[in-house]
């Protein structure tokens, strides 16, 4: 797993992982505070992780690091939706807290159950397509950059 064709996704797996936990938090903070989603986290969360990608890959870009970076997005925005839930929930029914709720197995249940609803409306839709978007265009930007920068620096190396 941690190396395939010379390309190494061990390190920026670990980077998506803890992009798409934080920014699943993030969400869910956000939503708590204001009592309402703000769709344009989703694109941040896509951002997130494919800044988080490139960091842990020492911006040594492949097409699998933006595969990676799209694939926890999404688990970002899922889990930003998942603890969102628990905690209304956990509102709900004033005698429960979230951490009691979040690996409770009837909410998981309910969630997955539940799951379409979530993600039915055209704007969670379109705030999904923008966050894979970022996604997947922020790693080949910042390699190209870094690439460019290597370049200009090299052409003004002393030469021997």
């Amino acid at each position: 797993m941690e190396e395939k064709q010379g390309v190494k996704i061990g390190m920026p797996i670990i980077g998506g992982l803890i992009a798409a936990i934080l920014g699943g938090i993030v969400w869910a903070a956000i939503a708590a505070m204001t009592e309402y989603e703000v769709g344009l986290i989703a694109i941040l969360i896509g951002a997130l992780t494919g800044y988080a990608v490139v960091l842990f890959s020492n911006k040594r870009i492949a097409t699998v690091h933006k595969v990676i970076a799209v694939m926890f997005a999404l688990v970002g925005i899922l889990l930003g939706k998942y603890l969102t839930v628990v905690y209304f929930t956990s509102e709900l029914f004033g005698d429960v807290s979230v951490m009691e709720l979040v690996f409770d197995s009837e909410m998981i249940s309910a969630f997955a159950e539940t799951f379409q609803d979530y993600f039915s409306q055209p704007i969670d839709l379109l705030f999904i397509v923008l966050a894979i978007v970022s996604a997947w265009q922020i790693p080949g930007r910042m390699a190209r950059t870094s690439l460019a920068s290597d370049a200009t620096s090299s052409d003004h190396a002393p030469r021997a």
